[in-house]
């Protein structure tokens, strides 16, 4: 079935699912189908979008903790029904090179919580992929080396074309393999741990924000507040300005991956010792007060008392972002904080070779 039209929303910390929404805009482009890739954080899909099945919609979004990222969920959430417009999936996972193999990652959710949405909403979902990409977590390993990269591209380039002559050609297409695995691991997680989505969200997400800061390479350029595709960072003081990640950050580490100056790092210790000050914030001793006041014995299920541990940690974890960043206003605090995290060491800090920072926007 041709399409008049292609509408690719994205969202792409260091430019791996923009470029893999560019590989479906460029062979789109090459039938004659007029394209746009637009970054969620810019985008207005009331006025962008047409009804009807001439309208094909591609959702392209990493996986973070096999889930989509929060804002990618809230950008679904408020997306306008589909009417009959085609749809496309796309999340992109890290990929490991083992000789010429590339061991794939897990989407999990992050693959089927976008179906879900788009299906209630009234899209006629085409096709989904996960598909793997240069592992990115560099807050926790270095950057992968330039032909590594160039790799685990290739390997992922060659699926997502199957998916692009697929939908381009007027077919649906989800792979076996690739369903079962997704399904495997989305299943799996939600029976072992039911309120796992709700807890990375909340704790897990916001845990990665909280650890980042600028060593003293930072010169205030103010470059990651202003690339901060989620709008988390304010630059705050004076000689020097210096960033301050909020609550808002997803860790989608444009701002480590793209910073010119290599200042951006993240604290393992700092991480460490929210782990330690977070871990006795459980929903236990709040049982006992209420059971030694009232008498009663509360036999509510697990999950209860695990969300409220969940909403415990939470604020803990923003206070304590506090006196982490007063830290830094202090020099030779700042310095120790610089020499004693491992990504200082690192090597290489990884985005997209093909993407400039002013591409994403």
């Amino acid at each position: 079935m041709p399409y008049a039209r292609l509408t690719c929303y994205y969202l792409s910390g260091t430019g791996n699912s923009f470029r893999a929404a560019r590989w479906l805009a460029e062979a789109a482009e090459a039938r004659g189908v007029e394209s746009a890739v637009i970054p969620i954080d810019r985008a207005a899909p009331k006025d962008d979008l047409r009804p009807g099945s001439a309208q094909l919609v591609g959702i392209y979004h990493p996986a973070h903790g096999l889930m989509p990222p929060w804002s990618m969920i809230k950008f679904l959430l408020r997306m306008p029904l589909g009417r009959g417009a085609h749809a496309a999936i796309v999340s992109t996972r890290g990929g490991i090179r083992v000789g010429r193999l590339v061991l794939p990652g897990a989407a999990g959710l992050a693959l089927w919580f976008p179906l879900l949405v788009l299906l209630l909403k009234g899209y006629r979902v085409r096709a989904g992929l996960s598909i793997d990409m240069p592992v990115n977590v560099i807050n926790l390993h270095w950057g992968l080396a330039p032909h590594n990269v160039e790799h685990i591209k290739a390997w992922g380039r060659r699926r997502h074309a199957r998916l692009v002559d697929a939908l381009l050609g007027g077919r649906r297409f989800w792979h076996p393999v690739n369903v079962a695995w997704e399904a495997i691991w989305a299943g799996g997680l939600l029976w072992l741990w039911p309120i796992f989505p709700i807890a990375y969200l909340l704790v897990g997400r916001v845990t990665m924000g909280k650890i980042m800061f600028a060593d003293t390479r930072c010169k205030g350029c103010g470059l990651c507040a202003k690339y901060c595709p989620n709008g988390a960072i304010v630059m705050r003081g004076e000689k020097p300005r210096i960033p301050f990640w909020t609550y808002h950050c997803e860790a989608c580490l444009r701002c480590m991956g793209y910073c010119r100056q290599r200042a951006v790092e993240a604290s393992h210790l700092w991480l460490t010792a929210v782990i330690l000050a977070t871990m006795f914030l459980t929903a236990e001793p709040l049982r006992a007060a209420i059971e030694a006041v009232t008498g009663a014995r509360l036999d509510l299920p697990g999950p209860f008392w695990q969300l409220a541990s969940v909403a415990l940690s939470f604020p803990a974890i923003l206070l304590l972002y506090y006196p982490f960043f007063g830290m830094q206003r202090i020099r030779p605090l700042r310095v120790a904080l610089g020499y004693l995290t491992w990504t200082r060491a690192f090597k290489r800090r990884h985005h997209d070779p093909e993407t400039e920072l002013r591409q994403l926007r």
